[in-house]
């Protein structure tokens, strides 16, 4: 609110892996349930450093790829895409420890029927939801990116409900290989298309609708590919000098956008140059700035309270890769 009463026009955006987080937090009750009782076997095996040892030589034995299960984090909701992966690759081993252990309730929780395939299937879209999470996390990415990728993302789940409709489930590679020749129970079926589909709900609701076809998305993107009949009047000329602007156009097809953009300013066209940059510029995530203090953590730690860190700090968030041949060559001389 302050800020804008120094300037109105200032444009306001949302975290988007934050709302990336909050949908994914959508899942039915009876694969909620089942998750519980997994997250709950994992806490289990974890509280203790015997048990994890004890897990540690049953895999060792088993000769499995794996030896340890990983940690559930409940802040970073899309850290279950890691323990479940893990946990489906361990379940042997699993059940061997908890009988070891004679845990009865917690193995019969996990042996209950149809609750590897339910694991299988929530293995597999929890790594999709993580790996959609880590194209969110890329440097460099703009509104523009993230949000192609998180309508990519939802057309994925309008495809997966629809095959599953059909019968077929070769979009999760772990569900289909439990599964094999056998149909998949008709209840589970309807969870796996009703999370899809509310998945998908809660991803349009969270992430506000941005119109790709504007015209001024199209500037921003690509201007060569743009027609002068869509081009406002009062970029026109700009427009028609830009795009018979050979540097420009060798620019373009070298250079991040935000360079390119930041470059043509120089290049006298200003109006242009700024439509693009106020689509460019606002950080459509907090992850950079989170990135920075944790960077900042690490260097100025308690017995360095005192550290001047601004150069360091400035080296550790720059993505440029240094010349170490001419630092160290600086350094001799």
């Amino acid at each position: 609110s302050l800020l804008k009463r120094k300037n109105p026009a200032v444009i306001g955006t949302y975290c988007m892996i934050h709302g990336e987080a909050l949908a994914s937090k959508t899942i039915p009750k009876n694969l909620y349930e089942e998750l519980a009782d997994i997250i709950e076997v994992v806490n289990y095996m974890k509280k203790s450093a015997t048990n994890t040892c004890l897990v540690n030589e049953i895999c060792q034995d088993m000769d499995t790829d794996q030896t340890a299960l990983l940690f559930n984090t409940r802040v970073r909701w899309l850290s279950k895409g890691n323990v479940l992966s893990r946990v489906f690759e361990l379940r042997e081993s699993i059940e061997l420890f908890l009988d070891t252990e004679n845990k009865v309730d917690l193995l019969s929780a996990f042996n209950k029927e149809g609750l590897e395939v339910s694991l299988a299937y929530l293995a597999d879209i929890f790594e999709a939801l993580h790996e959609l999470n880590k194209k969110m996390q890329e440097q460099g990415s703009n509104v523009i990116m993230r949000n192609d990728y998180v309508n990519a993302f939802i057309a994925k789940l309008q495809l997966w409900a629809s095959r599953a409709r059909n019968g077929n489930l070769a979009s999760f590679h772990r569900l289909s290989d439990i599964l094999g020749d056998s149909d998949i129970e008709l209840t589970l079926r309807e969870d796996i298309i009703a999370h899809l589909e509310n998945l998908g709900d809660e991803f349009r609701r969270y992430y506000p609708v941005v119109d790709t076809a504007d015209i001024s998305m199209r500037l921003t993107r690509n201007p060569f590919a743009c027609q002068l009949d869509d081009i406002p009047e009062n970029f026109q000329e700009e427009f028609l000098d830009l795009t018979h602007d050979s540097f420009a156009r060798d620019e373009f097809g070298v250079r991040d956008l935000e360079v390119f953009w930041v470059n043509m300013r120089e290049r006298c066209y200003p109006r242009l140059s700024s439509n693009a940059l106020k689509i460019l510029i606002p950080f459509s995530s907090t992850y950079s700035c989170e990135s920075g203090f944790s960077d900042m953590l690490a260097i100025k730690s308690k017995s360095r309270s005192q550290f001047d860190l601004e150069g360091d700090l400035r080296w550790a968030l720059c993505t440029t890769s240094p010349d170490i041949d001419e630092l160290v060559y600086k350094n001799k001389v």
